[in-house]
């Protein structure tokens, strides 16, 4: 099969690329909007920021799949190729998943207190003083050590600062426990795009205010830096769990340990933070309410840099809608017709 990358490989991609492509004739963009020699003729065409359009895929009789790469970090307009009854998938761009999971996990972590149900059953915690017996129907060990606090994240209301990628890839993980989400960002997304990821958009102070999470997602700007202080942890809920899996610089980190300590907000899952590794004296590191990653979130293994696990994840998933194309079965993450385009 040959294979379009409407988009060049650069770095990390390019450098695995070879190793997941065997048979597949790869076509590869030389520069940024630039196509690849010989990409008409073409039966996958993969892209993520080249301007798909109908005139570019009607120039592609042999067209029989197209792989978006960029759950919101895309362009183009794949309708043409629906209409057409051409599959087109969907998958996140780079590491993006991965970090949109992990913080999932640490929003999941937080809600069920798994830090301290863990800590409880490893130090022995058994306040009740129950014998240990095999148990079988309704027990009196149901939570035998009395973790407290436990909740759901069913139906929570989920705040998202820095809405991009990985805030897309968050909100469609949220979607089956009914939360509501709130985001913000520079630029308002559209309606459809609102509709389709399950957002609503709101001002930072609302979200601080309302949110029973806040997840910081933000990117590093000069007015970024250390946005989230003592004011705005202050106008957080005491019952609130606060999230970093963007950029440690982004918090005041004396703030959010003074909140923390204090009891002002119930605790935080973070991943980064603005010295890393994080020093052995750090003061959050004594904090019974938080739980704590080595910047993993990416899922990149340490000193490899661009999102080796990302475009790993990419390659492995590429290859197989491939297989499942040639074997006429559906592709993974379907596009379907009506869904908003990236434009």
């Amino acid at each position: 099969m040959r294979v379009a990358f409407l988009d060049p490989l650069e770095g990390i991609a390019g450098d695995l690329v070879g190793g997941f492509f065997g048979p597949e004739e790869m076509l590869v963009a030389p520069a940024a909007g630039k196509l690849p020699e010989g990409w008409q003729q073409a039966e996958t065409a993969v892209w993520s920021r080249y301007p798909l359009d109908r005139a570019l895929i009607e120039a592609m009789p042999r067209l029989r799949f197209l792989q978006r790469l960029g759950r919101f970090r895309a362009r183009g307009d794949a309708t043409a190729a629906l209409e057409r009854g051409i599959p087109v998938s969907v998958l996140p761009h780079g590491t993006s998943g991965r970090v949109a999971e992990h913080t999932f996990a640490l929003l999941i972590g937080l809600f069920r207190g798994l830090l301290r149900s863990h800590e409880s059953v490893v130090t022995g915690r058994n306040p009740a003083n129950l014998a240990p017996e095999e148990r079988v129907g309704p027990t009196p060990t149901v939570n035998w050590a009395q973790v407290p606090g436990l909740q759901s994240l069913y139906f929570k209301t989920v705040g998202i600062l820095g809405f991009g990628e990985i805030g897309a890839c968050l909100a469609l993980l949220l979607a089956p426990f009914g939360c509501r989400v709130m985001y913000n960002k520079r630029s308002r997304l559209s309606r459809a795009q609102e509709a389709f990821f399950g957002v609503v958009f709101a001002s930072q102070e609302q979200i601080l205010r309302d949110a029973d999470a806040v997840v910081d997602l933000l990117p590093v700007t000069p007015e970024t830096r250390r946005i989230l202080g003592e004011r705005e942890f202050g106008l957080m809920k005491a019952t609130a769990f606060f999230v970093n899996a963007g950029r440690g610089v982004t918090t005041d980190e004396a703030a959010l340990v003074r909140a923390l300590g204090e009891g002002r907000i119930a605790g935080a899952g973070l991943d980064v933070f603005a010295l890393e590794p994080l020093p052995a004296e750090h003061p959050v590191l004594r904090l019974p309410n938080v739980l704590l990653t080595p910047h993993t979130a990416g899922g990149t293994p340490q000193g490899a840099v661009n999102g080796l696990a990302g475009w790993t994840d990419t390659f492995e998933r590429l290859r197989e809608n491939l297989r499942r194309v040639a074997a006429g079965e559906p592709v993974l993450s379907p596009m379907a017709p009506g869904e908003p385009q990236p434009g």
